[in-house]
């Protein structure tokens, strides 16, 4: 996509009240925009677009400002302790209940995604919420280092053809770990994604999950 068909899309999924779609999609558009003004010669076609840059910036200050309420820590709901070597627990039995149709968009925080095992605890996670959630349109995963970039390629192209964008950023200082709801639910858990014990692993201590909702 060029980037007004991209900035066009950061619009309508801000109609829609997609605002984490909407606000990678105004971050993209502008950084585009800008990389075309750097490089053009004729100052008034620079200008002309400098001051589209502004526009745009401008009205996705309303988009960061929704994800920021979306993704801050709010009301305490709900808290649930998994005893170590505990059985019988999955996402689904632990937080599908919040997973509904009314969710249309997934922020998810989980730094660590190097091991075959953590990425097939992603495909499980994001199976349940396809499953549960039959609205999901976004999805936007927030990691610190990806030792299996093919696998989230494979995981990226699987979920376009179920009409989802799935959407990965890269933060080396992150190290949180929650799931954010379009709902306004935060689960917040003590091991991100990786509550299971690994094949032959003897980690593992009390898992408390705790549920918020944005006040």
């Amino acid at each position: 996509m060029n980037p007004h068909e991209i900035l066009m899309k950061a619009i309508h999924s801000e109609r829609d009240r997609r605002f984490l779609e909407s606000q990678h999609y105004y971050r993209k558009g502008v950084e585009l925009l800008r990389d075309f003004v750097n490089n053009e010669r004729n100052t008034r076609t620079a200008k002309r677009y400098y001051e589209h840059i502004l526009q745009y910036i401008e009205r996705s200050k309303s988009v960061d400002a929704q994800v920021e309420k979306l993704l801050k820590t709010g009301e305490f709901l709900k808290s649930t302790q998994i005893q170590e070597d505990s059985q019988g627990h999955s996402y689904e039995t632990l937080i599908g209940e919040y997973f509904e149709a009314d969710v249309h968009e997934i922020y998810l925080e989980e730094p660590y995604l190097q091991r075959p095992y953590q990425v097939e605890n992603l495909v499980i996670f994001l199976e349940m919420a396809v499953k549960k959630c039959p609205r999901l349109k976004f999805v936007k995963l927030l990691t610190n280092r990806v030792g299996n970039d093919a696998n989230l390629r494979d995981i990226q192209g699987s979920l376009r053809l179920r009409g989802i964008e799935f959407v990965v950023e890269r933060d080396l200082r992150q190290h949180d770990r929650k799931v954010a709801l379009s709902t306004g639910i935060v689960i917040k858990i003590g091991r991100g994604l990786h509550i299971f014990k690994a094949a032959n692993s003897s980690y593992s201590l009390v898992y408390v999950i705790m549920i918020l909702g944005v006040v």
